[in-house]
């Protein structure tokens, strides 16, 4: 994409020197002193050096030693470099120590609701003439998530797409860079923390629950473990917010995974899926350092704190509203705002309370986040 668009602004083709390490064609590109000598030809035979030229290489973790060629480039500070790779030798804290932090990162996640609908070509600004297709697109987002590779697919091939991408993960991604041999634990490990998204949980209590399945594995290797698929950017850790001592408590903590896809099970987890979907949308609006769940020593919780230079945000997330779980929902709101003052938001789905008094009464001041307003990414009043 980027070497197209080098080419429609006019830029030589003979200065755009893209090269894709897994090309059978290069397999013979072994080691930094290989790339030397494909770079020197390519300067001799075919570049215009009168002309700024642009390095794209892909894959470039195959090639040993790599960063030293890429360092000396640099340097020279005549060429626009381009470099990209496979998490399983091309970490990004990795990347920057090779390059002596001489590199930008682009973070590239899912699609969002919003971009999801532009593939599909539904205009989001006009919700109400196609309520019908958005509302759809809408629950097969939630249920599958934003990986563009399986947007074509059916149901059961996008089960098959997850479970090839969990594998590749394992194997090419966590395995071979940190020599994990109890492979089936490790995946073990992933379907639990997936499975019980939007609990609070401690190591202590994720290894107890293992156990009971009848995986054994210490607290220490299971934090381990976390944090290999944390690196690989399958899961998120999100730690404690104490709102009346205004503390951040790292013990206990939720975990969220990176795509909805990874979530398993059917309609009974559509509550998770949700809550998991606005977790990824507020670290694209916020950052993922700015996020936290509230909870006080009385157990009251808030689902997500949001924690920026001047104010605070807090939202409460709930699949269907309804007589039972509105006063909860509404309650810790009215709590958090006793210590620390800040915007409440409750988003929600389906509202199924028959008491319209109450639901006028509780409303007042607060924001509805309905799917329609999900779809634009961003939030408005319509109280």
């Amino acid at each position: 994409m980027l070497a197209q668009f080098l080419l429609e602004q006019k830029v030589p083709k003979e200065n755009i020197f893209y090269l894709n390490f897994e090309n059978d064609l290069l397999s013979g590109v072994k080691t930094v002193h290989d790339l030397r000598k494909v770079w020197e030809l390519y300067l001799r035979e075919k570049a215009i050096p009168s002309e700024p030229i642009y390095i794209i290489w892909d894959e470039i973790q195959l090639v040993e030693s790599w960063e030293k060629l890429v360092r000396t480039l640099y340097e020279i500070g005549k060429y626009n470099l381009y470099i990209s790779g496979s998490n399983s030798k091309l970490l990004s804290g990795e990347l920057s120590s090779s390059l002596s932090g001489r590199c930008l990162e682009l973070y590239i996640s899912p699609f969002s609701f919003s971009e999801y609908l532009k593939y599909l070509k539904l205009d989001a600004d006009n919700y109400y003439p196609n309520k019908a297709q958005i509302d759809q697109a809408f629950m097969n987002y939630l249920r599958r998530g934003g990986l563009a590779e399986q947007f074509g697919l059916d149901n059961e091939s996008a089960v098959k797409y997850k479970d090839g991408l969990i594998q590749k993960i394992i194997l090419d991604d966590i395995a071979k860079r940190y020599q994990i041999d109890k492979i089936k634990v490790f995946h073990n490990t992933f379907q639990f923390i997936s499975g019980n998204l939007t609990s609070t949980l401690s190591l202590r209590k994720i290894t107890n629950r293992l156990k009971d399945q009848g995986v054994e594995i210490t607290p220490t290797t299971l934090d381990n473990y976390i944090y290999y698929w944390e690196t690989s950017y399958a899961i998120n850790k999100l730690t404690k917010f104490d709102y009346r001592l205004s503390r951040v408590f790292n013990r206990t903590a939720k975990y969220y995974v990176i795509d909805n896809i990874f979530i398993p099970g059917k309609e009974e987890n559509d509550e998770k899926r949700l809550e998991n979907l606005v977790y990824i949308e507020l670290v694209r609006r916020y950052g993922r350092e700015n996020i936290f769940f509230g909870q006080d020593p009385n157990g009251y919780e808030v689902d997500f704190v949001i924690k920026l230079e001047n104010e605070f945000k807090f939202f409460q997330i709930c699949y269907q509203l309804d007589d039972k779980n509105a006063k909860r929902e509404f309650g810790n709101l009215t709590l958090i705002n006793k210590y620390i003052k800040g915007e409440s938001i409750v988003l929600y789905l389906d509202d199924l309370r028959k008491n319209e008094a109450t639901r006028k009464r509780e409303f007042e001041g607060l924001l509805e986040f309905m799917e329609k307003f999900m779809a634009t990414l961003t939030l408005k009043n319509i109280v």
